[in-house]
């Protein structure tokens, strides 16, 4: 799974607001639709914007492990994720301002693989300095507490 990449990389994505809570946003050939729960004023045919980016943070947990893994011979024969992140609505409600809107993320990484525990240590701690959206998270303020289920084959 390795690939070559340049030193600085250019994403561009463009959107449009279908209306005041739902946006169809289109990164390459893709589209991706946010929108809100209709309690408040959505459609809900979609993920929210929070959730969108938690799902994003799983989905480059699980890129960036499998090339970590690749790049130390590991196999991943199957991960699953999942969170709850603590998001204080204070900033988005207006009655206090908020530096730090999720102060406590807890992670759980469920992964099937023969690798030694020393080399899933390696790989965890690689994971949490080259998943571009922990480094975000992290470098914000947020807590991520990270439990590793690690099954054997």
């Amino acid at each position: 799974m390795t690939f070559d990449l340049p030193n600085i990389h250019h994403f561009g994505v463009e959107a449009a607001a279908t209306s005041p809570c739902r946006l169809e946003a289109r990164a390459r050939q893709h589209t991706v639709v946010i929108d809100e729960p209709e309690i408040r004023g959505g459609s809900d045919t979609a993920a929210t914007p929070l959730e969108t980016m938690l799902s994003s943070y799983l989905a480059c947990l699980n890129v960036i492990a499998h090339l970590i893994a690749d790049e130390m011979g590991i196999t991943i024969d199957a991960l699953s994720m999942s969170l709850d992140a603590s998001f204080d609505t204070n900033g988005v409600r207006n009655t206090t301002p908020t530096t730090l809107p999720f102060p406590a993320i807890a992670l759980t990484m469920n992964v099937t693989t023969g690798a030694p525990a020393g080399e899933i240590a390696r790989l965890r701690e690689d994971l949490e300095k080259r998943c571009p959206v922990t480094v975000i998270l992290t470098q914000a303020g947020t807590k991520i507490d990270a439990t590793w289920n690690v099954t054997r084959p």
